[in-house]
């Protein structure tokens, strides 16, 4: 709140029109943006939730696995029954006691643990029975499989376990399940699974559990009661690289000795078959389809995996939600706000960013987030919002090229339908004798003929090839001087005409004619532009534009001559205005403020440089900006002001030369009545005098309105309003008293001090007074009133004459303008004396008013400003 003002009601806001906010509107609609989101987040939810992207994500988590460096075991080795095996022992299913045999072999030579990737679930001859499972109690650290499948045409699963005397000489058991996926590719397993309430390790991690006791959960009991398959912990398997990469020995080799004492120590050994129809073959993401994985090298690669501590966990479905929808979501809020050449990049950007996620995520923590859903989602996104895009480009380029057909347009010279056309315009300015069409060769050229001897010159024109093969002909007889003129302006104008008239053939492609669309659009307002730009520049007024804080936009060149050297864009108006008599900057600051503020045109007259300059100060109004502004017009009227002296100068001198004889014949004329008494002269000498007289009022009324209207500058100085008044009122009270007029004076105030010019307003005042008194009955009184206004003083001045109709008022301060009733009682007068009024007040920044009406008096009332 400002102190000594009230508080401050704010202005409300200005209302746009609907052309405006069309203008204005930035970008898509809110409603849009959130729709695209909403949408590329159901898609991605939709993808995930229905898992049609397994077979992408199965592509890129077996790329992520052929990337990683392949790596060798020194934990694990496999003992193969592989063909060369077969070729020495005899075909498939050996003896038991060769098993028992070989357990021996690796525990004398230092085995951690052998793992039998074997399916021992029928007997075989009781004395190798006895001997495997003897070697295995003996032992201490072997492993035998189990596997849960269907068992005849039930359907129903069954665990189908090693023999009961197996199972109970073997440290533990661990079922050898392995899970395909769609694609039919083995990429992980359960690590528990079982039917009902047993939960059977894998016999991977039932090697480690074993021999890691510290880093595994609880071995689950023993219970075969279950019905139904239970799968828990599911795990990707971390292939240390493709078939091979674990060290692998023939069985024979092993039986044999062949290998160092030491090689098996510490070390666990899988025993399985690699022989070709012999075991079980998986097509793995290291291997494919075509080369398969014997099923005891994958027992090994998740043994390793779980030393290594690198099995690979699926992310949960709650954080793969949380991720896949946030990064689809963030996408789809950046789109909107980056520019359409930027969109490409920033697709494939994200989905690289998301894919190098996944992969980070893989190789660090150990899980796997599949990320085929949403790199789909970005890659829909970009032609999707690229579409949206377009269209909405497309619907603007209409609605604007729309509206600018229905724009007046600059009417560019040089542009007809038809050569006919082109004549018809040339001829008519230039107004030859005779013109017409005439065929010519092709290729024919233009020819300008001038016989300025003669007074003749012919010329021949090509309109184009292109029509019909014809040029203009025209013929001008002239005074020799234009005929040169002509024919340089032809010159100058033919090739600009032929330029305008070539005509480019449309576009079949729908997007080649828009852009053609849009180009000529941009053309035209390119054309305007540059007309309004060198319209304004080569005015002859200057111009300049400011903005609705007072700061210049543009001037033109001619707006310089009156401004100051600092006046440049950006500064303020009030600052570069020119500097002369009572022109100060607070003055000019005043003058922009009220038409910034008020919205109040304001105009006025300034002389420098020995030249005297209009300045005109208006608002105006940006509606392409939703603003105000101010618009100041310099228009140098020193012709005008030359000119009007000269006019004055006239007045002048018809005034004064008119006073001097008028006043020599009035002392003739009181001579010639005083010599002859004859009173039939006598009445012909005062008829004389009457004219005289109204002749040497008429020039001093002529002279005093010259000389204010001449005047450039009037001096104000302090004075005493009633004293102006008694002075006024003395000078017509002979005339008043001859008539019985009284003048009443009435006045409140024991002083009235005003800044003003005391012989001009006296003068003023005498002339209204003269008026009330001619048109004032006789025996009548006049009221002279003066009292202090808020602003300033008023003088009330009314008669009691026959007034005046309210249609003669607004001409009553026109030069020579005479009211009817005066013209009808005969009043003599000039019609003068109220426009010297009007100069006078205005001079002194005063407004006079009138109120009337017939039969009932006239009053005049003048406002005159305070002393400061």
């Amino acid at each position: 709140m400002i102190p000594g003002k009230p508080d401050a009601q704010p202005n409300p806001p200005p209302q746009r029109d609907n052309a405006s906010q069309v203008r204005h509107s930035r970008g898509f609609p809110v409603t849009e943006r959130y729709l695209f989101a909403a949408i590329l987040v159901g898609l991605c939810f939709l993808l995930i939730s229905s898992g049609w992207m397994q077979r992408l994500d199965y592509l890129f988590y077996d790329f992520c696995l052929k990337v990683r460096p392949v790596s060798t075991s020194t934990t694990s080795v496999i003992v193969a029954i592989d063909e060369k095996s077969l070729l020495e022992y005899g075909r498939w299913p050996w003896s038991r006691d060769r098993h028992a045999a070989l357990i021996k072999r690796l525990r004398n030579s230092g085995a951690r643990a052998v793992a039998f990737d074997l399916l021992l679930s029928e007997r075989s001859s009781p004395e190798a029975d006895k001997d495997f499972a003897q070697a295995m109690a003996e032992s201490g650290k072997v492993f035998l499989p189990l596997h849960i499948d269907h068992v005849g045409n039930t359907g129903h699963l069954t665990e189908i376990l090693p023999i009961a005397q197996f199972i109970d000489t073997a440290e533990g058991l661990g079922h050898a399940q392995m899970e395909l996926d769609a694609d039919g590719i083995a990429r992980g397993l359960y690590l528990y699974q079982g039917l009902g309430d047993s939960h059977w390790p894998s016999l991977a991690l039932s090697v480690y559990q074993n021999l890691y006791p510290d880093e595994h959960q609880k071995k689950e009991e023993l219970d075969n009661g279950g019905a139904f398959n239970v799968r828990e912990q599911y795990r990707l398997i971390p292939f240390i690289g493709p078939p091979g990469s674990f060290p692998t020995l023939s069985y024979s080799e092993v039986m044999h000795g062949e290998l160092p004492p030491d090689y098996f120590q510490n070390r666990v050994v899988f025993v399985g078959a690699t022989a070709a129809g012999l075991g079980d073959f998986l097509p793995t993401p290291v291997s494919g389809a075509s080369t398969s994985m014997a099923g005891v090298e994958v027992h090994a690669n998740v043994f390793e995996g779980l030393v290594r501590k690198n099995m690979h966990r699926l992310i949960s479905p709650t954080w793969q939600y949380l991720l896949s929808l946030s990064l689809v979501l963030i996408a789809a809020l950046v789109y909107p706000r980056v520019s359409p050449e930027k969109n490409l990049p920033l697709t494939l950007a994200l989905a690289l960013s998301v894919l190098v996620f996944s992969y980070l995520l893989l190789r660090v923590d150990h899980q796997w987030y599949p990320p085929a859903a949403v790199v789909l989602s970005l890659i829909f996104a970009y032609p999707f919002w690229s579409w949206r895009r377009l269209s909405r480009l497309n619907q603007f380029l209409n609605q604007e090229l729309k509206r600018l057909e229905e724009e007046p347009r600059l009417q560019q010279g040089g542009i007809y339908d038809s050569p006919q056309q082109w004549a018809q315009q040339v001829t008519r300015l230039l107004k030859p004798a005779l013109w017409e069409f005439r065929e010519i060769a092709p290729g024919g050229q233009k020819r300008i003929d001038l016989n300025a001897d003669a007074g003749m010159m012919e010329i021949l024109l090509p309109v184009s090839d292109a029509v019909g093969k014809m040029a203009l002909y025209m013929r001008f007889e002239d005074h020799p001087d234009q005929l040169q003129q002509t024919a340089d302006y032809l010159q100058r104008l033919y090739p600009r005409l032929m330029q305008k008239t070539t005509l480019r053939q449309p576009s079949s492609e729908l997007i080649d004619r828009r852009i053609s669309q849009v180009r000529f659009a941009i053309a035209a307002i390119r054309d305007m532009r540059k007309f309004v730009s060198e319209t304004i520049a080569n005015m002859p007024d200057g111009v300049l534009v400011g903005d609705e804080v007072g700061r210049i936009l543009y001037l033109n060149e001619h707006a310089s001559r009156w401004l100051s050297a600092n006046a440049t864009a950006n500064a303020y108006i009030a600052e570069c205005m020119p500097i002369a008599n009572k022109f100060t900057p607070a003055l000019w600051d005043s003058v922009v403020r009220k038409v910034l503020v008020a919205g109040e045109a304001q105009s006025m007259e300034l002389h420098t440089r020995n030249t005297a300059v209009l300045i005109s100060l208006a608002p105006m109004r940006f509606t392409h900006l939703n603003a105000n502004g101010i618009i100041v017009n310099f228009s140098d009227i020193t012709p005008i002001h030359e000119a009007q002296q000269k006019r004055l100068e006239t007045i002048h001198f018809i005034s004064h030369d008119l006073r001097a004889p008028l006043a020599s014949q009035l002392a003739l004329l009181d001579t010639l009545s005083a010599a002859l008494p004859d009173a039939k002269l006598a009445s012909k000498i005062d008829a004389a005098r009457e004219l005289t007289q109204k002749s040497l009022g008429m020039a001093e009324a002529f002279l005093q309105l010259a000389r204010v209207e001449a005047a450039d500058h009037i001096h104000f100085y302090d004075c005493e309003l009633l004293d102006i008044v008694d002075n006024a009122v003395d000078s017509i009270s002979p005339s008043a008293l001859t008539r019985g007029i009284a003048v009443q004076v009435y006045c409140e105030e024991d002083s009235l001090p005003i800044k003003a010019n005391a012989d001009l307003l006296e003068r003023a005042l005498v002339n209204l007074l003269h008026n009330a008194v001619k048109f004032t009955p006789q025996n009548h009184s006049i009221e002279l009133k003066l009292e202090k206004a808020d602003a300033g003083t008023l003088i009330h001045l009314r008669d009691q004459g026959p007034g005046i109709a309210a249609s003669e008022i607004p001409y009553l301060f026109e030069r020579f303008r005479r009211t009817h009733a005066s013209e009808q009682q005969g009043v003599q007068g000039s019609g003068l004396g109220l426009r010297f009024v009007k100069l006078v007040i205005d001079r002194h920044g005063g407004a006079i008013q009138v109120n009337s009406a017939l039969g009932e008096g006239t009053e005049f009332v003048i406002e005159l400003p305070d002393a400061e």
